[in-house]
């Protein structure tokens, strides 16, 4: 079984079955992070633009019952079948994938990730230290991201966001373990009326005048290794495993591992997930989900 491990020197998240690093920022989990509310968070947010009324509004959605988004460009989806429970009722073959925007963060350009399941948005510390910047509050904590890996937050950081020709504000948390170097959530997205059309590959934001501005998706740069099982395994019905894998790369930290999405229609299971690589080697999670054995 081949199962595929990107990795990049920057910014980057997902694409199929791999392990991937971002290129110039070691990373650490994609999945959004757990809403937190900070007493910290003391900014004056009269910069963020709050003041637009003509904006469109969706329906909410039929999944998280949010209404700056459609259905279909959900975070929480499912990759297979029903929107919503996953069922064969109504399949979907469009597929979730983190967006990713160009953007300049004090005047400093990258790429970020656009997050409609995460409450908050999040700069990597690393590229935070690339960046002009002051007013840092710190402030440690560890918060839950939605696979379970602990984010590590040291503080947070009012920046300047800039896209286009349109400036806004965002009061970030600070990581030291981010697999991009910036996540914008939905503290960014409400108060800047954005709305994210996955089919047309570009999101929405309304510039000074109320007009709307569509800004293209980009693919983020990565570089992809496949992972291979060390020795062929049965999984019993119902059942998960830790499982040794090998690739190419000798030793490295903080590389994001993806399963083929080809895998989950056999209801074989491979969690999104960090790995560390020693002499070639590393573990990953096998989740038998049907009822009858694997291998």
């Amino acid at each position: 079984m081949i199962i595929h491990i990107l990795l990049s020197s920057q910014s980057s998240v997902f694409q199929q079955n791999s392990i991937r690093q971002p290129e110039s920022w070691p990373t650490s989990i994609y999945k959004t992070p757990i809403p937190l509310n900070s007493p910290q968070q003391t900014y004056n947010k009269k910069h963020i633009n709050n003041q637009y009324t003509s904006r469109q509004q969706f329906n909410n959605c039929k999944i998280c019952g949010r209404t700056n988004h459609r259905t279909i460009d959900c975070f929480y989806k499912h990759t297979t079948g029903c929107y919503n429970c996953g069922q064969n009722h109504n399949p979907s073959t469009i597929t979730s994938f983190p967006v990713y925007i160009k953007i300049r963060v004090n005047d400093q350009p990258t790429e970020a990730i656009v997050d409609t399941g995460s409450a908050i948005s999040i700069i990597h510390l690393n590229f935070l230290k690339t960046i002009h910047h002051k007013n840092f509050i710190y402030n440690n904590h560890t918060c839950q991201t939605a696979n379970s890996t602990p984010l590590n937050i040291i503080g947070q950081i009012k920046l300047e966001i800039k896209i286009k020709s349109i400036t806004t504000y965002v009061v970030a948390h600070v990581a030291t373990n981010l697999i991009t170097s910036i996540l914008l959530g939905n503290d960014w997205i409400d108060s800047n009326h954005v709305h994210l059309y996955g089919d047309q590959k570009q999101l929405t934001i309304p510039d000074q005048h109320d007009q709307l501005i569509s800004i293209p998706y980009v693919e983020p740069t990565c570089i992809n290794y496949p992972a291979l099982l060390v020795q062929q395994i049965t999984l019993p019905p119902y059942s998960q495993k830790l499982v040794d894998i090998t690739c190419q790369i000798a030793n490295a930290n903080n590389l994001i591992f993806e399963p083929y999405e080809r895998h989950i229609s056999k209801f074989i299971f491979m969690p999104h997930t960090l790995l560390n690589i020693n002499k070639n080697h590393a573990q990953v999670l096998l989740i038998n989900a049907q009822n009858r054995k694997h291998q």
